[in-house]
Parts: C-alpha cells; sequence; structure tokens
C-alpha cells in the first residue's frame, strides 16, 4: 500500500491543527514517547530536531520537513546520519497514524507482540543487518538466535557481543484497506563498535491472520517526482 504524502487527514494537521484529531481517534499506541508526541501533535510535528541529510542534499530538521523529503528522496547512508534518523522514527509513525483509523480494544493483547515478532516476523522481508541471515527453515529471531534473542510484552531483541538488534511494536491501526489490525514496528539495528547504524520503520499487515507475517517499510521512497 503506498501513501500520498498529505492526505486530506495530513493536510488539515499541517495548515490548520491536529488537536481535535488526536481527541477524536483512539489509536492503539503502546510506545509511551509516541503516546505523548501524539497526544502534542501539533507541537510534535513543528518539533525541531537535529538536521537529517538526504541524498539530494536537502535537510530536514523537524517532521514536516521530513515528510516532505522522505516520500521522495533516501536519507543519506553515513553513520552520523542514520544514528539521526533515530529521531525521525516518531515522525513516520505520527504520519501513519494521521492517514489511519484506530482499532478496537477488545481484538488486542499488547503481552503477545514480542513473541509473535519473535517466533513468526520473516527477517528477509525487509532490509536490516540479519536480511542475509535468515534461510528457508531459519529466517525469524528466534529461530536463529534460539538461545539469545528475549521478548517481553512489545518488545523483542538479540544481544551479541558486537550487534544490538530490537524490533518494538509502537502502536495498532487500520492502515490497509480492510477492518482488520495492523501493526506499527520500530526496528534498531546497532553495531556496538559504531561503524553501522540501522533504524526504521515497518508496517506489519494484517499480522493476527497469518502464519509468517512479512514487513513493509515505511515509506516507500517513490523517486524525484511523486
Amino acid at each position: 500500500m503506498k501513501f500520498t504524502l498529505y492526505s486530506y487527514l495530513l493536510s488539515l494537521c499541517v495548515l490548520s491543527g491536529c488537536s481535535n484529531i488526536s481527541s477524536q481517534n483512539n489509536h492503539h499506541i503502546v510506545n509511551d514517547v509516541l503516546e505523548s508526541s501524539y497526544q502534542d501533535i501539533d507541537n510534535s510535528l513543528s518539533k525541531r530536531r537535529s538536521n537529517l541529510l538526504f541524498n539530494n542534499d536537502e535537510v530536514a530538521n523537524n517532521c514536516n520537513s521530513y515528510f516532505l523529503l522522505n516520500s521522495k528522496y533516501d536519507v543519506d547512508e553515513s553513520v552520523y546520519n542514520q544514528q539521526v534518523k533515530s529521531e525521525y522514527l516518531i515522525c513516520d509513525a505520527l504520519e501513519i497514524l494521521l492517514n489511519s483509523s484506530s482499532v478496537t480494544n477488545s481484538i488486542i493483547n499488547d503481552s503477545s507482540f514480542g513473541e509473535k515478532l519473535a517466533s513468526k516476523l520473516d527477517l528477509r522481508t525487509f532490509p536490516s543487518s540479519l536480511h542475509r541471515a535468515g534461510t528457508e527453515k531459519a529466517h525469524t529471531l528466534k529461530s536463529i538466535f534460539p538461545e539469545q534473542f528475549k521478548s517481553f510484552d512489545n518488545v523483542v531483541e538479540v544481544e551479541t557481543e558486537d550487534w544490538a538488534f530490537t524490533i518494538e511494536a509502537v502502536a495498532m491501526a487500520k492502515i490497509n484497506d480492510n477492518s482488520l489490525p495492523d501493526w506499527i514496528v520500530w526496528v534498531l539495528d546497532e553495531s556496538k563498535s559504531g561503524n553501522y547504524r540501522g533504524y526504521s520503520t515497518l508496517i506489519i499487515y494484517d499480522p493476527e491472520e497469518r502464519k509468517n507475517i512479512k514487513a513493509t517499510v515505511y515509506p516507500q521512497v517513490c523517486g524525484s517526482v511523486c
């Protein structure tokens, strides 16, 4: 599913404020920082963040400028710039939530997120340092690292002597065109030596209906013209 940069809802937020929207949409958000940002959406979108360089040499310094650039260009791949990208995961999630509808709390079990991410998410379906570690028989964190993975509530993580890899489900919403809940997920992929940093936002569509779940990177860059 491809998002247009400014749907009617997001355009309304940028032009006239989002305070009413945050009170009307009861999204299920399980990350505390994201929840606070969503409830204070006006300030969150305009909040000054570290300069993030894109490969067309333009720079984002808040969510609004990030939205404009992120739909068209890739983030510069320097290690420092990739580290700055971690500040903008909030922006990704806010944009998705503003363009989606809420889910019913009765269908939600927060404590199962981590275990499902560990045992069902196919690591071959999104870019990361572990992308090539997956095989046909072993392609989840639980199957590749059976002794090292840890899952709790909405998070699964693997930590080795050299690497730290975390997947966190931060919110649920109805993102695609059916009535099933979808997950918004953050990936933190870090070398302890400091020579690699990777941060990304993923969408997992209809995870409750699938034996094996796949992830889609958000957003999908559409080139110089969208």
